[in-house]
């Protein structure tokens, strides 16, 4: 970090400890509600209601189409000047009534009526459609206004990679408990037991969402800039605004990673239970051993990833050593073949992961910080509804991965054995196309991303000048 930066943010007001532990609390609930999302629903769809796989693939690539279009709606509603604006800030409401209705909404996930799956198929389809589109229209109004209260409320280099690091803490507890906390609650065979699971799952989120409430309260002097910039300010289109947030080449790239990085996490995620019902044969409590290892190797890198960060003061490479980290410790899993192994596998593969999720915050807050620049108006919402819109396209290709692999290797839902071309097909699910997908998403940031520690400080001079 350079002397003048170091003198610029010296003069930034101190933010409480409290504060960054009460935000990172936002960030646990969202990876808890999405661990338990991307582990259970396609499998419980498949093996426990009986539902066709590509019946299941269909709903999900209509309901990825939807978010397309919801997602940045509500970034770009949620920009709009309100008169709540001057009593509760621009983004607190959102994320309060979002997160309430988002966690309630995920038990409906598991409420799916006793039907026949063969004769009330096109009944079980609309179920299924219908609560993950309710579901991810909450998640967006939770989602994408936490996002974007970050880079206005943190606005140092300092404070984004303290905050990343409590933030990615927590996140990181957020997995895990969303990946032991069902195979403790659920049964293999038992479709009543996921829907007490589902009502246990939204009560713990509403406990985490009220620790969450003392870190997005908006002060005085963000509510006064909003009010003074942002309502005064002109705001484009719907479209104009799509037209220039993708026209900003540092915004595409952050795009292009952060897609194939959630690509590989609902296609790892998701493909838990397979590797413990198919390859190990285990009972689900399993899953819950599985990822021992992966909090233990995450909370001890994160210290290493944030000092390295802040001392070469350069995101960039940082982002980059973590993807292809990635890349390289998803080797193992291809080969597991006992619980140990995958134990060991899942926390080498940790430390990449986890260097790649400190360094997502602050690249995407510098991001953020040149498109406001460049817009002179901060719209996050904006460009965090559109980040969600394009990561949609992770959920389509979950989708097609698994219905193209189970039905090309002849998996068969429910089975308990199954032949050795499916057991290969989920070996290629869970490790060889998130390895694919990862290397290319990194290879088109390192091509695309200039955003220098040189040019970054030009971007801060230029917001206060333009009192951004």
């Amino acid at each position: 970090m350079s002397e003048v930066q170091e003198s610029v943010e010296s003069k930034e007001k101190d933010i409480p400890l409290k504060i960054f532990v009460s935000v990172g609390f936002g960030q646990m609930m969202i990876e808890f509600l999405i661990a338990v999302f991307g582990t259970r629903i396609f499998d419980y769809y498949e093996n426990e209601i009986g539902l066709a796989t590509g019946t299941i693939a269909i709903a999900f690539i209509i309901y990825a189409v939807y978010n397309m279009f919801n997602d940045p709606l509500v970034g770009y509603l949620a920009d709009k000047p309100r008169n709540y604006w001057k009593k509760y800030g621009k983004r607190y409401l959102w994320i309060i009534v979002g997160g309430i209705l988002w966690a309630l909404s995920f038990m409906l996930l598991f409420a799916v009526p006793d039907v026949d799956p063969n004769s009330d198929a096109l009944f079980l389809f609309f179920w299924l459609l219908i609560t993950i589109c309710l579901y991810d229209t909450f998640n967006s109004m939770y989602d994408v206004n936490y996002n974007s209260l970050i880079p206005d409320k943190f606005r140092t280099d300092k404070h984004r990679m303290k905050l990343s690091s409590f933030a990615v803490a927590f996140g990181i507890i957020g997995v895990v408990l969303g990946a032991i906390l069902p195979p403790m609650l659920i049964t293999y065979g038992d479709k009543a037991s996921f829907f007490r699971m589902g009502v246990i799952v939204s009560i713990l989120g509403i406990v985490i969402l009220l620790l969450l409430i003392p870190g997005i309260k908006e002060d005085q002097e963000m509510i006064d800039r909003a009010l003074r910039v942002d309502a005064q300010k002109e705001q484009l289109g719907f479209f104009k605004m799509m037209k220039v947030a993708l026209n900003q080449r540092n915004f595409v790239a952050y795009l292009c990673i952060y897609t194939f990085y959630q690509a590989v996490v609902v296609l790892m995620i998701g493909s838990i239970p397979y590797v413990v019902r198919f390859i190990l044969k285990e009972e689900a409590i399993v899953e819950a051993y599985i990822f021992l290892g992966y909090i233990v190797t995450g909370l001890i890198s994160i210290p290493f990833w944030a000092k390295l960060a802040q001392r070469k003061g350069d995101f960039k490479k940082s982002f980059i050593i973590g993807g292809l980290l990635m890349v390289i410790f998803m080797i193992p899993l291809i080969f597991v073949e006992t619980i140990l192994t995958v134990i060991i596998a899942v926390a080498i593969f940790g430390i990449g992961g986890i260097g790649f999720w400190v360094m997502m915050l602050p690249v995407l807050s510098d991001v953020i910080d040149e498109a406001s620049v460049e817009n002179g108006v901060r719209q996050e919402g904006f460009y965090m509804g559109v980040r969600t819109l394009v990561s949609r396209i992770a959920l389509i290709i979950q989708a097609v991965t698994f219905a193209l692999v189970h039905i090309l290797t002849g998996f068969e839902p429910g089975s308990a054995t199954q032949s050795a071309t499916a057991v290969f097909g989920l070996r290629l699910q869970v490790a060889v196309i998130p390895m694919i997908l990862m290397l290319i998403g990194t290879l088109l940031f390192w091509k695309l991303y200039d955003l220098t520690p040189e040019k970054k400080e030009q971007i801060k001079a230029q917001l206060r000048e333009l009192d951004l």
